[in-house]
């Protein structure tokens, strides 16, 4: 009587692609075989699933669906200069037992996988099939150092704008909660660097550095007047193990926002594919209104008179009347006339994001729901000269007092 583990998930992997284990046993050929497998995320026991072998000896198991239920990301407030996310990723198991027999009985024969974890992502499918978690995760012993990513999809090869006063976050695994040490970077205009910071900093699994130009002055000793004088900055983390440095993070590169923009600018910020945070500012001219639902009721063309002796029609009585009033807000956005590359990152993770936040002040953010329902990958050489139009609905709606 055996039971055999052929088949795990990654060590990191997205809990809501596919989470999938299979197994195979010896004794598949008795009566009312199954598998009972048992699911365990932080060392408890979440659910209990009855599975049976579906090719000759194996069977699968697949934890996606309670996975997904379990995780969630909250946007980053605390203000601090990092924030762990462990909420977020968790330790996860299976044990596996074998039952059989008339009736069907546990053998007590059971197999343990290796502990593995989850967090908060879901990947397009040709994205998930070539998924590697050594290229997302710090770690001391990975061989990817140097070129280890940030959660984010958006394309090196274009710049990440940021302005003085507004939000930008990177996201990034690390393997066993070891500290990171943090750097940080500033270059004028001709690429000679201002000032840097380095600090060991302790982290989770999954962690997000608030790498708003604001955050970093309070954080750290780089002064408002290094930003002021910075044309860009830049940031890395990288893994420590028992003292020893190696496990480079890719160096990230933010760009200072200097333009005088014509129109107020709105800044987007939502949750990625990969369970971090992107951000995009939409400087050309917005506009906003609004849709009003009334209710309203139908009344006599007439009332009696104040002594109650006389029904009088009146101009000022109403026969149509409202009782009340419900507004919902809406704003659309436009974007810069912005590169291929960009526009097709920002609206595949956009427009597919559960959770997006408008930042209405600097650090202040409010919750809003995008509302286009479909969206083109835009070529140069097809559209010419490319922007981006985003309908948000404001999440706040307005209910007026009863008539």
């Amino acid at each position: 009587m055996a039971i055999t583990i052929t088949q795990q998930p990654q060590y990191f992997q997205p809990a809501c692609n596919p989470y999938v284990w299979v197994f195979e046993s010896d004794q598949t050929a008795q009566p009312n075989f199954s598998f009972i497998v048992e699911l365990y995320v932080g060392g408890s026991l979440v659910s209990t699933h009855q599975v049976f072998n579906e090719s000759a000896n194996y069977a699968k198991f697949d934890a996606s669906g309670d996975l997904r239920c379990l995780l969630t990301s909250e946007m980053v407030t605390t203000g601090a200069l990092l924030t762990f996310y462990d909420p977020a990723v968790d330790v996860v198991n299976i044990r596996i037992y074998e039952k059989y027999g008339t009736p069907p009985v546990l053998s007590g024969v059971f197999a343990t996988g290796t502990v593995k974890r989850a967090w908060n992502a879901s990947l397009r499918h040709p994205d998930f099939i070539n998924y590697d978690y050594l290229d997302y995760m710090v770690s001391r012993t990975n061989a990817n150092s140097g070129n280890i990513l940030f959660l984010t999809d958006f394309p090196r090869t274009r710049k990440y704008f940021v302005g003085l006063y507004e939000s930008a976050f990177l996201t990034f695994i690390n393997r066993s909660k070891p500290n990171v040490d943090f750097y940080l970077k500033l270059y004028d205009v001709t690429g000679s660097l201002i000032t840097s910071y380095t600090n060991t900093i302790g982290v989770g699994d999954l962690n997000v550095i608030d790498c708003s130009p604001q955050n970093l002055i309070a954080n750290t000793p780089v002064t408002l007047l290094d930003f002021q004088s910075c044309a860009y900055f830049t940031v890395r983390v990288q893994g420590l193990d028992a003292g020893v440095n190696s496990g480079f993070s890719e160096t990230f590169k933010f760009w200072i926002d200097t333009e005088c923009h014509r129109y107020d600018t709105h800044r987007l910020h939502w949750l990625n594919k990969l369970g971090g945070w992107d951000s995009f500012t939409f400087t050309l001219v917005s506009t906003d209104s609004t849709k009003v639902k009334t209710s309203d009721y139908q009344r006599e063309r007439g009332q009696w008179n104040t002594a109650g002796t006389m029904w009088e029609y009146t101009r000022y009585h109403g026969e149509q009347m409202a009782f009340n009033k419900y507004a919902t807000d809406t704003t659309v956005l436009n974007s810069d006339w912005i590169h291929e590359s960009v526009q097709q990152w920002l609206v595949r993770d956009l427009y597919e994001s559960p959770k997006v936040y408008l930042e209405v002040t600097p650090g202040a953010f409010e919750p809003v729901k995008v509302t286009n329902e479909d969206y083109t990958l835009q070529q140069r050489r097809v559209n010419g000269l490319i922007r981006e139009v985003v309908t948000l609905e404001r999440t706040y709606t307005y209910n007026s007092q009863l008539t």
